[in-house]
């Protein structure tokens, strides 16, 4: 059952002006380490930064931000085709433990401009 969905457009050149005014201040607010390795190895790291973003934007908005969820307790990684893992640190809304829901996510691009999606699912 389908409990949540939660979508975020964002404009690349925000993160970008973002990276340069505020660096490793901004990383380290909305980014887990393993997130910040993750954009350091790609070859456009304020793109990916800016996915990354997008997606746990998304996926807070699905949640509804009831649970307690902050920008840490939430990380993206990818499986080994490249689709988006979402996982969440906490037990959302303080009730339902972690494996008895499914976070799905998605994300495109066009130039200057990302856009994900995120289905927070009961099983």
């Amino acid at each position: 059952m389908i409990i949540g969905i939660g979508i975020d457009i964002l404009d690349i050149r925000r993160i970008r002006y973002l990276l340069n005014k505020f660096g490793k201040h901004f990383e380290n607010k909305y980014f887990t380490h393993n997130e910040i390795q993750l954009c350091y190895s790609k070859d456009d790291i304020e793109y990916s930064f800016a996915k990354l973003f997008s997606m746990k934007e998304s996926i807070i908005k699905a949640i509804s931000n009831k649970s307690g969820m902050t920008w840490h307790t939430t990380e993206i990684s990818h499986d080994v085709l490249g689709k988006p893992i979402a996982r969440v640190f906490c037990n959302l809304y303080g009730t339902i433990p972690n494996e008895k829901y499914s976070i799905h996510v998605s994300t495109s691009d066009e130039k200057e401009y990302v856009v994900s999606i995120a289905i927070l699912e009961i099983k």
